[in-house]
């Protein structure tokens, strides 16, 4: 079957990393309109898309039917879907996992399409996951140190797009709430107020103090960067609406040359140095800028830095785009 024959199917509408995605394949040419299916569980009412300025009807999940030669990505996690992903499989498609359905699941290939899309070539199954978003951004910033890194301390900012497009809503309901003078609801879904606060965390804490997405962060990081590299993560949501900030702490196998590291950086993929990122630099980018480089007071071998990116855009959107483009064209 022919590239130009071949179909993407996009799970997940209402899904906020939906639009960018749909951005993406529009600017860089990916697919035509004829070769879109769009679907949503059937119990949400979604309007007609607009794709290369053609209206594209939003099909029901539950009763699409999938076949090979289709490329299948999930924007979103729900049972529905995880029968929607089985279903797929086994008909042949592949599917790119962007919502964390397989988490866990080492006999699915984890790929960033910056440094390891190669290995889709050997991909044990018809089903690849990416990196969280968070995930993503940091193994981009520390890539080219890659070899030379012995440990990384991850402290993330992350957005309250992270949450979902159900917590951009009531961030923003919430903000005017404020503004007019009215006291804010607590957002049920995570018991604390989103607009005007900064939380610790905003899931269940398992027995070990993180959360799944602190344990989901450190598991992607150490099979992306490898298993030899010690990985500890926090994450943290702040009330802004988009782009995410990280402050990295790493451990280096030699005592650290900063010029050298910061050499190695400039020369990284999808990378630009700035001397003070912050995350609205970083949104509608299709890089990750990292800055304040420096060394630790707490050791030789020890330096600090931040990283920024469109959590969205970049780390969601331009990964799926690109991952779609490859399996399209060469599988």
């Amino acid at each position: 079957m022919s590239e130009a024959a071949r179909e993407l199917v996009i799970v997940g509408v209402n899904n906020a990393a939906f639009a960018p995605l749909l951005e993406i394949l529009e600017e860089r040419e990916i697919i035509t309109a004829e070769q879109l299916c769009l679907l949503e569980s059937e119990e949400r009412e979604v309007d007609p898309q607009v794709f290369a300025n053609r209206s594209i009807s939003v099909q029901a999940l539950e009763k699409f039917a999938f076949a090979e030669g289709q490329v299948v990505i999930l924007l979103d996690s729900s049972d529905a879907i995880n029968a929607a992903m089985t279903s797929a499989e086994n008909s042949g498609a592949w599917v790119v996992d962007a919502a964390n359905n397989t988490r866990g699941d080492e006999s699915v290939a984890l790929i960033h399409p910056a440094f390891n899309a190669a290995e889709l070539a050997n991909a044990e199954r018809r089903l690849v996951a990416l990196p969280s978003a968070g995930a993503a951004m940091v193994a981009e910033a520390l890539f080219p140190l890659a070899e030379q890194l012995q440990g990384v301390q991850v402290q993330l900012n992350q957005p309250v797009s992270a949450l979902g497009k159900a917590a951009i809503d009531a961030t923003a309901a919430q903000t005017a709430r404020m503004f007019s003078g009215q006291e804010a609801e607590v957002d049920p879904a995570i018991g604390h107020r989103l607009a005007f606060n900064q939380l610790s965390a905003s899931e269940a804490l398992l027995a070990s103090g993180h959360t799944l997405g602190e344990l989901t962060l450190i598991h992607d990081l150490r099979r992306l960067l490898g298993d030899n590299v010690a990985v500890d993560a926090s994450i943290n949501t702040v009330s802004v609406f988009h782009g995410q900030l990280a402050n990295l702490g790493i451990v280096l196998r030699e005592d650290v040359d900063l010029e050298k590291i910061r050499a190695l950086l400039a020369n990284g993929v999808r990378l630009q140095l700035a001397e003070q990122p912050s995350a609205e630099n970083a949104v509608g980018s299709d890089v990750t800028i990292i800055g304040r480089l420096r060394q630790s007071l707490l050791g030789k071998r020890q330096i600090n830095l931040c990283a920024v990116s469109d959590n969205l855009r970049k780390d969601v959107a331009m990964n799926c785009a690109q991952i779609a483009h490859l399996l399209l064209k060469n599988y």
